[in-house]
């Protein structure tokens, strides 16, 4: 299959073009002028808000499939950028189903929005597809709203068209802005004796579910083949972590004893976020995570290293 892979110079992006390739598949990287691009079958720079762009390329290519990958994921910026959020959330992800509609009709495509879109909602019980959703900040909505358009082009139109929510997802090349990463990079300084064994963090009495990006990508490839169009997959972990415990993994992997500061500017009020049923995706495609916490913990820190002792 053809795959066309939008934010492929991302963090799931990279991930994902790197699983379409050795599942046999042709990956089509797009991404923004001046974004690297991973090794591909075919690679294209350009924005999915612009049409004429998309299109043309969907034409000359003529993608079996498309994961769109491409938007805005920190959450706090839909409260700092909400044009920016809502722009390419939403209307990036309209802009590429009109593209596929009048180029490439047949096509499957998955579109990814995110587990924000259920909030707070099912009182403390898992949150399969079938809980109602409640966002409850300016990124959750917008992604709430991709996720309507998207179904409503499938019952509309007919068009192959999936959705999955996935829930929190780490691994090497994220962005220091999450969690795990900006802990490992901290971490790895220390060991490295290139900082003062201090770790600035935020509330660390939060808890996540944590999910390895590569089993991530895994759920998408199948949805991708397998999944039934029109339908909505969750796809993540179900162990909820505190975050305080990550840092202590990342802390024991690496040797180091540091002291921790709390950082002002890090810092948010505690949250607990829900968990994820992912029954549907296990049943029906037999998905289901594979690579232990600590093992993915253990990547990103050597991946923090690497970049640390390249940069000199």
């Amino acid at each position: 299959m053809r795959v066309l892979v939008t934010g492929a110079g991302g963090f799931a992006g990279r991930h994902m073009v790197a699983e379409l390739a050795a599942a046999g598949h042709e990956p089509i990287a797009f991404d923004l002028p001046g974004v690297a691009l991973p090794p591909a079958a075919a690679q294209r720079a350009g924005d999915v808000l612009d049409r004429g762009a998309t299109g043309k390329l969907v034409q000359e290519l003529k993608p079996d499939g498309c994961i769109h990958l491409a938007g805005i994921a920190f959450v706090p910026m839909g409260w700092t950028d909400p044009d920016a959020v809502f722009s390419v959330n939403l209307l990036g992800t309209i802009r590429l189903l009109e593209t596929f509609r009048h180029h490439a009709a047949a096509a499957r495509l998955l579109i990814v929005t995110s587990a924000e879109v259920y909030g707070r909602a099912g009182d403390g019980r898992p949150q399969d597809e079938e809980t109602p959703l409640a966002p409850d900040n300016l990124y959750a909505l917008s992604k709430r709203a991709a996720d309507s358009a998207a179904r409503l082009y499938a019952q509309h139109y007919g068009m192959a068209v999936l959705v999955v929510r996935p829930g929190n997802h780490i691994g090497p090349g994220q962005s220091s802005r999450f969690v795990a990463t900006a802990f490992a990079e901290q971490v790895a300084a220390i060991a490295l004796g290139r900082a003062e064994p201090v770790v600035r963090v935020g509330n660390l009495d939060s808890e996540r579910a944590f999910l390895d990006v590569r089993d991530m990508v895994r759920a998408y490839r199948l949805l991708l083949e397998r999944g039934r169009a029109g339908e909505v997959y969750n796809a993540g972990s179900s162990a909820r972590v505190r975050v305080g415990d990550l840092l202590d993994q990342l802390c024991r992997l690496a040797g180091v004893h540091p002291r921790i500061e709390v950082d002002p500017a890090r810092y948010r009020d505690a949250d607990i976020s829900g968990i994820l049923d992912c029954g549907k995706i296990r049943r029906e495609l037999g998905w289901a995570p594979e690579i232990p916490l600590r093992e993915t913990l253990r990547t990103i820190l050597d991946h923090a290293r690497q970049r640390l002792e390249k940069a000199g």
